[in-house]
């Protein structure tokens, strides 16, 4: 083979390295979801809110049948619609938690293409409209992540920690460079390393943020691995706890909804389980 073949061959194996990493990449951050729109029980207001740059952001404000004891703004995992995640998440409301959660741009209503960067400045300016709220600037707000969320949630947790009672992950991954490289076939992970650029890395900001945190993992998640929730929780500094459970990525409130609703109420220093929770159980 001459030179000039082993300069082309290299070209198209860098070439074929660089489309396999990106297609991993938008698979991991932004899949499509086809799921069927779900509803969930209780008042729901819909919010569209301007994004820097212009776009409509639609966001979904769910309250409780009895007076809410406190707002949590909800990040659900990547490549769906919120409509998706209501039903997971009726615990929650069952215990008088009003929800606030956002459409990521370029899912349901809301406009745009998702980017890191972009959907990171949604939801920091959400937060600002949220805790502006009549309806909720007098309650404390928690904020709750999973998976892809996870990152949002610590992002914002990092910015307004005087309005933040309790930061809770679940699934979280350290940053986005770590799961890409995680998700990468053998053969591309050094390429993965080399070139990819992390917005923001959940494992630098978690160090700074002073909000109490109760960070969830399954130890038999196949989607992001034990060990970065191990990682976070180590790097967390004050009040922290790690709830280490059983059962697919994300699915605390399925297998375990008493548990950690009770959780959030302890570490929020809040009610305990209200009756309208007992009712629905």
């Amino acid at each position: 083979m001459t030179a000039n073949d082993m300069k082309t061959l290299s070209t198209a194996i860098l070439l074929c390295l660089c489309l396999t990493c990106g297609c991993s990449f938008d698979r991991t951050f932004f899949p499509i979801d086809t799921r069927t729109d779900e509803n969930l029980g209780g008042n729901q207001e819909t919010v569209v809110l301007k994004a820097a740059d212009g776009r409509s952001i639609q966001h979904v404000m769910v309250k409780p049948r009895l007076t809410p004891k406190a707002t949590i703004f909800v990040f659900h995992g990547s490549g769906s619609k919120v409509s998706n995640w209501l039903s997971l998440l009726q615990p929650l409301v069952d215990d008088r938690y009003q929800l606030f959660l956002m459409e990521y741009r370029g899912f349901g209503a809301s406009e745009g293409e998702p980017g890191h960067d972009a959907v990171a400045s949604d939801a920091n300016r959400a937060f600002r409209y949220l805790a502006a709220r009549e309806d909720v600037k007098d309650k404390p707000i928690l904020l709750l992540g999973q998976s892809y969320g996870a990152q949002l949630a610590i992002n914002v947790a990092t910015r307004f920690e005087d309005d933040v009672s309790l930061l809770v992950t679940e699934g979280a991954f350290t940053s986005f460079r770590d799961i890409a490289i995680h998700t990468t076939p053998w053969i591309g992970k050094p390429f993965t390393w080399a070139v990819f650029v992390n917005p923001y890395s959940s494992v630098e900001l978690i160090r700074n943020a002073s909000t109490p945190k109760l960070i969830i993992h399954s130890q038999e998640d196949d989607v992001v691995p034990f060990f970065m929730g191990e990682q976070l929780y180590d790097a967390a500094s004050s009040k922290k706890t790690f709830w280490k459970i059983r059962g697919k990525h994300t699915d605390a409130l399925v297998d375990y909804p008493r548990e950690f609703v009770s959780r959030l109420n302890e570490m929020a220093e809040l009610p305990k389980l209200s009756p309208d929770y007992e009712e629905r159980q």
